[in-house]
């Protein structure tokens, strides 16, 4: 693998995440935000945080796959979210739908909630760096 995931000591055990991703080679693919959408630009899941999680984890998945390469070879994720409250309380939920495409495999994860993204009925947007050996 072109890169390795690193959790140093000194620092918090991470769960559902990486705390460091060292690229040694392949080549970078920058995915960008995905969003809940849909191939002809439709919002699923309005209101419904656990669905639009789901289309956003399989828009990743499909990015990914255009450019050669596969979701367990994500270095980098940057989950936006609009309520920090929605995703606490579904954790579970979110995990077994992240689980179903890229199964144990955590990169490193940033998660941030912001006041809204660009669509106001998108809940959720992932963007992503991958390395392609």
């Amino acid at each position: 693998m072109p890169f390795e995931l690193l959790n140093p000591k000194g620092l918090e055990r991470p769960l559902g995440y990486a705390h460091v991703a060292k690229v040694t080679g392949g080549n970078i693919v920058y995915v960008a935000g995905q969003a809940p959408f849909d191939e002809n630009g439709q919002v699923v899941g309005k209101g419904d945080f656990v669905t639009q999680f789901a289309q956003v984890i399989r828009n990743l998945k499909t990015a990914v796959e255009a450019a050669g390469g596969r979701p367990n070879q994500y270095a980098v994720l940057t989950i936006y979210i609009t309520d920090l409250q929605a995703y606490l309380n579904e954790k579970n939920a979110l995990g077994g739908v992240y689980r179903e495409v890229f199964g144990k495999y955590f990169p490193a994860i940033t998660l941030v909630q912001v006041g809204s993204l660009y669509n106001p009925d998108c809940m959720v947007e992932i963007s992503g760096i991958a390395v392609i050996d």
